[in-house]
């Protein structure tokens, strides 16, 4: 397993879970269509990723290295850890984003109001 492997595998670890989390924010949203999509991109990721995963256990089983499956292991902890947190940072900070800008536009209409008493 080269660099490479890890880096593209670390990416789609981090996009797994982002989805995953992307998939439980929609749950609580009322738009099947988002749902539908998160969860489209969360299974399609999880799929991907398991061939790798898959490849990586059996090149263990196949040589006996319990160090590279607690490497393997803590790979995964880790990338999957970051894509939760990541993709969770991203919707509060987006849902932050957008009621600042509510709150803007109501204290805009406020003061047109005002002013044109």
């Amino acid at each position: 397993m080269d660099l490479w492997f890890w880096f593209c595998w670390g990416i789609l670890l981090v996009l797994q879970n982002a989805t995953f989390t992307l998939v439980s924010r929609a749950r609580n949203s009322s738009s099947l269509k988002y749902h539908a999509w998160a969860s489209l991109l969360s299974n399609g990721v999880w799929f991907i990723s398991n061939f790798i995963l898959f490849g990586a256990f059996i090149d263990i089983m196949r040589n006996s290295n319990w160090w590279l499956a607690g490497g393997v292991g803590l790979f995964y902890v880790i990338c999957t850890m970051a894509g939760s947190l990541w993709m969770q940072w991203f919707k509060l900070d987006k849902i932050k984003r957008a009621q600042a800008k509510r709150m803007l536009r109501g204290k805009a209409r406020d003061r047109k109001l005002y002013h044109n008493f």
